[in-house]
């Protein structure tokens, strides 16, 4: 009836698929816990025998040998984590798995309740077993969130939005358009990756919106954000250069001088750099010009311009650098990639001083309002 064969690490944000069950169930053999180096820890793998109070808290009946009838298949899409004295696996049917069982604290990706006659209830861990949900937590991928998910893609643009979400989104047909607003109803952290849930099944990837009036930490900031110079070679690059800090950051392969020569030009920074980057002609170009050059290599991008100061908290809470355009150092534009922020500074790199700083955060918001709040992401 179920076809999933993969198992899940739980961690305290997110569970990503990993080994084959087989891996990582416990045989009759007496291996301790590890650690990796990340800090994840193995399924134990353990001799019954040799940890009898295991199975103390374990229902220890007929049902172990003995059929039993499926009352209910209840389906659910999360996590299931065993007790930390481990717990021992059943067939569909209710008989107990002889050699193998669940190391304590472990935790397994799940997609079906299994409720018998007799009211016991299982959840399906592997292709054909199940563990006694009485032995063990359970904690659904799908979490309630408030908050508004805004649509902050290319101008005239729209987005897909799904029925599901995660590995198991379809697209529905339906496209939402740049600039609107929908109301968050639940929230699904997925392989790395937020879905919102804005409808009875329709579902938004953070791919490209950002959540207003959400939830966000009191202070977060990005380390290792790469610190990059736009002189000498870039003397009115700031925004390109900022933006190279950025991609840098998100993985990309590129240096400041390719993306100069790359981005667009045109008398109108909404489409283009005005001038040259590299001598006295270079103006600047505003964040709806960047959207492609930053999707090319980013794989997304957001347009934040317009957006609040919960554009970039949100941004940052999820890891991605913003550059905004602001008025300094007597300059008419200039840009910054910020990397943190708490609740009296925003911090960022500065690529006309080549330096980490920081700004009053009250400052920081009246000086991006003269620049009408622009900002790009990905």
């Amino acid at each position: 009836m179920f076809s999933t064969n993969y198992v899940v690490k739980a961690d305290a944000e997110n569970v990503n698929a990993t080994e084959n069950i087989s891996q990582n169930t416990v045989t009759t053999q007496d291996v301790q816990n590890t650690a990796d180096q990340e800090g994840t820890v193995q399924n134990q793998v353990t001799d019954e025998t040799d940890n009898a109070d295991v199975t103390t808290n374990q229902t220890q009946d007929a049902q172990e040998t003995s059929t039993q009838q499926v009352q209910s298949d209840q389906k659910v899409d999360g996590v299931y984590t065993v007790g930390n004295k481990g717990t021992v696996l059943y067939t569909g049917d209710g008989q107990r798995v002889m050699n193998r069982m669940l190391g304590p604290n472990s935790g397994w990706y799940t997609n079906a309740l299994r409720t018998f006659a007799d009211g016991s209830s299982y959840y399906h861990v592997s292709t054909t077993e199940y563990a006694n949900s009485a032995d063990g937590t359970f904690q659904s991928y799908v979490q309630p969130e408030q908050g508004t998910a805004t649509v902050v893609y290319k101008s005239g643009s729209s987005v897909h939005s799904f029925s599901g979400y995660g590995n198991n989104a379809v697209y529905n047909g339906n496209d939402l358009p740049t600039g609107s607003n929908w109301k968050i109803n639940n929230h699904a952290l997925i392989n790395g990756k937020d879905w919102y849930q804005i409808g009875s099944n329709t579902w938004l990837p953070q791919d490209y919106v950002v959540v207003n009036n959400g939830q966000y930490k009191d202070s977060a900031w990005i380390t290792n954000v790469p610190l990059i110079a736009q002189r000498p070679e870039l003397p009115n690059g700031c925004e390109i250069t900022a933006v190279t800090m950025m991609l840098q950051y998100a993985g990309a392969n590129v240096d400041k001088m390719t993306l100069a020569r790359e981005m667009p030009r045109s008398s109108d920074p909404n489409y283009g750099y005005i001038g040259q980057p590299w001598d006295s002609t270079g103006i600047t170009i505003f964040p709806s010009a960047l959207m492609g050059l930053v999707e090319k290599y980013a794989g997304t991008a957001k347009d934040l311009t317009g957006q609040n100061f919960d554009a970039i908290k949100y941004q940052i809470n999820l890891g991605h650098p913003v550059v905004t355009w602001n008025t300094l150092y007597g300059f008419p534009y200039h840009a910054l990639t910020v990397t943190g922020y708490d609740k009296n500074f925003v911090y960022y790199n500065d690529c006309w001083t080549d330096q980490t700083l920081q700004m009053g955060i009250d400052q920081f918001i009246q000086n991006w309002n003269t620049q009408h709040r622009r900002a790009i992401s990905y």
